[in-house]
C-alpha cells in the first residue's frame, strides 16, 4: 500500500483523520476484521476495570459489546495529538457512544433502553497501527441509563465474580505493563494549560 505521512496509509490526511476514520470504520462500518490491521497483535489496552493485552482480546470484547448493543455507535467528536514517527503518535480522542440494550450479556437480559455516554480514548500508533491504548468511559452513566442502581449493580457484579477476594480487580498502576509508548508530549501552550488545570484539580485546587 502506498504510504503518506510517516508510514501511515495515503487514505489519511493526518493523524486525527486516521483516528476518526478507523473509529468510524470499525464501529459504524462494522469492520471488526480491520482490527487485524489497525491494532497490533500484542496491543496493550487499559480500562478502569481491567488490563487487556492482545488483538484477539480486543476483537472478542468488541463482538461481545455488539451482541448486547447491536446498534452501538462511537461518534468521534475531536482529537488532540502529539508525537512523531520515531516515538509514535499519541492521540486523545473524545467520543460520544450510543446504543440500545437489546441483547444478553454483562448487563443481563435486554432492557430495551437506550444510552448515550462520553468516552476518552488515548491511542499510541506507528505505521498505521495502534500499539498502546488507555480508555475510560462513563460506565456509571451507562448502568444508570439502563435502569440499574449503580451501587447495587457493582455489588452484584462482585458477587457474580466470586466475591471480593476472587472478583476482577480494578486496574491499578502496579498491574501496568510497558505497551511501548514512551513519548512525553510537546510544549504546546494549550496542552500546558490543560495539564496545569488537571494538576491543580487533582491537588484539590478548584478556584
Amino acid at each position: 500500500m502506498t504510504e503518506s505521512f510517516d508510514g501511515f496509509s495515503q487514505r489519511w490526511a493526518d493523524f486525527p483523520d486516521y483516528i476518526l476514520g478507523i473509529t468510524s470504520e470499525i464501529w459504524e462500518g462494522r469492520g471488526i476484521g480491520t482490527l487485524h490491521d489497525y491494532y497490533a497483535k500484542d496491543v496493550v489496552m487499559r480500562f478502569p476495570n481491567a488490563l487487556v493485552t492482545g488483538n484477539a482480546a480486543v476483537m472478542s470484547g468488541t463482538m461481545a459489546t455488539l451482541v448486547e448493543f447491536p446498534d452501538r455507535e462511537l461518534l468521534g467528536e475531536d482529537v488532540i495529538w502529539s508525537g512523531d514517527a520515531d516515538t509514535g503518535y499519541l492521540s486523545s480522542h473524545r467520543i460520544i457512544t450510543t446504543g440500545t440494550h437489546t441483547g444478553h450479556g454483562v448487563f443481563g437480559a435486554p432492557t430495551g433502553k437506550r444510552f448515550a455516554i462520553s468516552v476518552i480514548a488515548d491511542c499510541a500508533a506507528k505505521e498505521n497501527t495502534i500499539f498502546d491504548e488507555w480508555l475510560i468511559r462513563d460506565y456509571g452513566g451507562l448502568v444508570k441509563q439502563l435502569g440499574f442502581d449503580q451501587k447495587e449493580f457493582a455489588r452484584q457484579s462482585i458477587e457474580d465474580e466470586g466475591g471480593a477476594e476472587d472478583c476482577v480487580k480494578p486496574f491499578t498502576p502496579d498491574q501496568d505493563i510497558d505497551g511501548g509508548y514512551h513519548g512525553r508530549g510537546n510544549d504546546n501552550a494549550y496542552g500546558a494549560r490543560y495539564a496545569d488545570l488537571l494538576t491543580r484539580v487533582m491537588a484539590f485546587d478548584f478556584n
